[in-house]
């Protein structure tokens, strides 16, 4: 089980050290007494940086290194302090190679910041086709709404037998999460009625 208090995070059943544990380790150890942590920033281009971490020994011997980058655009403390997260991801996973990670080479803080990242990407993909998609068929999409408001169900059957499957699956979304169909006319999309008149204009 994780200790919090000790640099301990458990995530998916796994449990990792933080950079900030990693380091406090390395410090504390008479094992690596006089060694040294240097970084070095291999590239920062107008999005992602790269930083890289190398560990020495008291003779100035290379004993392990770590490489990390992060995306100015991925999240607000990106946008400021990208270099800052790749250094210590670097740190981390340097200090991990020689030793110092516990189980996992990934630290809890890597581990985090990638869930995070999955997560918002995960959760804003189907608007942002959603988006396109109703961008490119306004007029398709108008005319439904208006034949759905008028009561011609030939008519929207036709436009939408019109429309790609992969364009209904991105207009699908639920109007409290932004879709562009309100609940009464998804919920005419979706009735025997429609579905009859569909095989029919087929």
């Amino acid at each position: 089980m994780a200790d919090k208090n000790k640099g301990e995070v458990e995530i998916h059943g796994k449990v990792y050290l933080t950079v900030a544990r990693r380091i406090d380790d390395f410090r504390k150890s008479e094992q690596f007494k006089g060694w040294s942590i240097e970084t070095e920033l291999v590239s920062a281009e107008d999005s992602m940086v790269v930083m890289k971490s190398t560990i020495r020994d008291s003779d100035g011997k290379v004993a392990a290194t770590g490489y990390a980058e992060e995306n100015r655009s991925f999240g607000k403390i990106n946008k400021t302090s990208a270099l800052e997260n790749a250094e210590t991801s670097a740190v981390g996973r340097a200090l991990a190679f020689l030793g110092l990670g516990g189980s996992e080479i990934a630290s809890a803080d890597e581990v985090s910041t990638a869930i995070a990242h999955g997560s918002i990407k995960d959760a804003m993909e189907p608007i942002l086709q959603h988006n396109e998609a109703a961008r490119e068929n306004f007029d398709s999409i108008y005319f439904i709404k208006e034949y759905i408001k008028t009561g011609d169900v030939a008519g929207v059957a036709q436009i939408w037998l019109e429309l790609s499957n992969d364009i209904k699956e991105a207009l699908w979304v639920a109007p409290t999460k932004g879709g562009v169909f309100t609940t009464e006319e998804r919920a005419f999309l979706k009735s025997d009625e429609f579905a009859q008149a569909r095989k029919e204009a087929a």
